[in-house]
């Protein structure tokens, strides 16, 4: 059996929110000037303080059992000011709008489970919150947004006294402050619109016989005034879209009630700075890289190529690639053909030379699985991976089908003449014009002891081996020196060399001489083979450190893109 005050409270409750109801109904049917709506909730905050609900008491912060503060003459001044607050917070329809229900659904849920970790029993705000929950649910899953907008103003005003009923009065220290967490967005929202309002209303010429108290507000109704949250405006002028502000203030409320939450059950006061502090600057990274003109990822109407980090890689796949490369052949001029992996995009950020030469390049493929879970990520899907060996294979089909010769270049003494070996022995009939190891330079041929030590092989100078190349006139160069070395090679050499095809093709030869052997096909086909190298050549673990940062930024950056994705 209920007692008396507690029916007495649940009674007023009941009122003065049917009385909100009918203000926010009228308010947006005939736009009441704000005073006159003022005046209305004050009177009806009257009313629930007389029917039981007020800020009594609050636990002084010093106190660390049983010291609680009187409010005495205080009391009723601060429960109006917190109830007209919040209900004006929350029930401003054209600030909030459409995402008016998501702030209330996941305050109500926070207020809910904060009271039932504090175990404080009480059960008419949980009840209350509970309540509120399932109805701000129902608006979000069949209300259409913003039909049943009159509404809001009992909403902020049932939520404004869930605090007073339920959090707010719990004996924990910090707990003034979780009522402000819970509801800190709508409250920021508020609190801009009123310093943005007045600092228009500075501004402008006064208008005499009109003071602003009772001017017409444009809050309450759809149509006139100025529409959209304050908040929202900003967002948008930083570059946010508008389902991306929408978006960034339900985030911003869901990190504010988890802050909320944790403080509840920890009560340390650096915690609360430190979550307010990452929250803040989480929120500036984001801004910042909304408001970047940066190109995350993106289509490149003239090159038909998709821009991953500036990097642009052609949409082809194996077949259309070799069909490339023949007609290159064909046309008898030298093309450069580059296939950048996930760590190429990276090295491209930081290597404006790198950058180039991906920008100019004749046919840039995706050597990478990374560089595919990206774009589709990003919903730019590229048709599938294109790696430099594959090219290589495909390269060898077509040259011993059709009698185009192949020169390679590159990697450590004897393994280009190895590989070279092998390929004959795979394709029989190709044309293999010549070989010679990468360290023809002289700093490359002290890192080599071979070379250095003169163990049988003879270091032929840059000029003499571009000499060799075009004196046999291979159709097509594969050099195998690494990223971005043998990319700035050809680049630099393309015309003395004068092969219609030259490929950057990494560390191929020591697969396709049989030294390293490629991963099992399965794990080429799932996109782990970087795991497969990494555990062959434990010096490229560090590699998988730069993978996860890329993976960081295509996570930031699908953030970020649907922030500023146009609707």
């Amino acid at each position: 059996m209920l007692e008396s005050g507690m029916v007495f409270k649940i009674t007023g409750i009941v009122v003065c929110s049917v009385l909100m109801v009918i203000l926010g109904k009228i308010d947006k049917k005939r736009k009441i000037p704000t005073g006159v709506k003022l005046i209305f909730q004050v009177l009806i905050s009257l009313i629930i303080i007389y029917s039981g609900v007020k800020i009594e008491f609050l636990r002084a912060p010093s106190s660390s059992s049983g010291g609680y503060l009187y409010l005495s003459y205080l009391s009723i001044p601060l429960t109006i000011i917190w109830l007209i607050s919040i209900t004006n917070s929350i029930g401003q329809a054209d600030e909030l709008g459409d995402i008016t229900p998501y702030i209330v659904f996941i305050a109500s849920l926070t207020f809910l489970v904060v009271s039932l970790v504090q175990r404080q029993g009480l059960i008419l705000a949980e009840s209350l919150s509970l309540i509120m929950a399932a109805t701000s649910f129902i608006f979000i899953k069949y209300v259409p947004r913003g039909k049943f907008s009159s509404y809001y103003m009992s909403f902020g005003f049932i939520l404004a006294v869930i605090a007073i009923v339920g959090v707010s009065k719990s004996t924990a220290a910090l707990t003034l402050l979780i009522p402000l967490l819970i509801l800190g967005v709508p409250i920021i929202d508020s609190s801009y619109s009123i310093v943005a309002n007045y600092a228009r209303q500075e501004s402008s010429i006064p208008v005499i016989g009109k003071l602003p108290l009772f001017s017409e507000s444009g809050s309450g109704g759809e149509s006139g005034g100025e529409s959209g949250s304050r908040l929202r405006q900003k967002l948008q002028s930083y570059g946010f879209s508008a389902q991306g502000a929408n978006l960034t203030i339900i985030r911003v409320s869901l990190y504010l009630s988890l802050s909320a939450f944790i403080i509840s059950i920890y009560q340390n006061f650096y915690l609360l700075l430190t979550l307010t502090a990452f929250g803040w600057v989480v929120f500036e990274l984001l801004k910042n890289k909304v408001r970047s003109e940066e190109l995350i990822i993106g289509r490149d109407i003239l090159t038909n190529r998709i821009k991953l980090f500036q990097v642009g890689i052609d949409q082809a796949d194996n077949q259309k690639t070799i069909q490339k490369i023949e007609e290159f052949i064909i046309s008898k001029t030298p093309h450069q053909i580059v296939t950048p992996d996930t760590l190429a995009v990276l090295r491209a950020r930081k290597d404006p030379e790198y950058h180039t030469i991906l920008k100019s390049a004749d046919l840039v493929t995706p050597d990478g699985a990374g560089i595919l879970w990206a774009a589709k990520t990003l919903n730019y899907p590229l048709p599938e991976r294109v790696t430099g060996i594959d090219i290589i294979h495909n390269i060898c089909r077509l040259a011993a089908k059709k009698g185009y010769s192949l020169y390679l270049l590159g990697s450590y003494p004897g393994v280009a003449s190895e590989a070279a070996l092998n390929l004959t022995r795979e394709y029989p009939g190709i044309k293999i014009a010549g070989t010679h190891h990468g360290y023809f330079s002289y700093e490359d041929s002290q890192n080599c002891e071979d070379v250095k030590n003169g163990d049988g092989v003879r270091n032929k100078k840059e000029e003499e081996i571009i000499a060799e190349i075009k004196e046999n006139r291979p159709d097509i160069l594969l050099v195998g020196m690494g990223v971005p070395k043998q990319e700035k090679w050809i680049n630099i050499n393309l015309e003395k060399l004068d092969v219609p095809v030259c490929v950057g093709v990494g560390g191929s030869f020591d697969v396709l001489s049989g030294r390293i052997p490629r991963a099992p096909l399965w794990m080429q086909r799932h996109g782990m083979e970087w795991i497969y190298r990494s555990i062959k050549q434990p010096n490229r673990t560090f590699r998988v450190l730069a993978l996860f940062y890329f993976i960081w930024l295509v996570v930031i950056g699908k953030i970020v893109y649907s922030l500023k994705e146009v609707e």
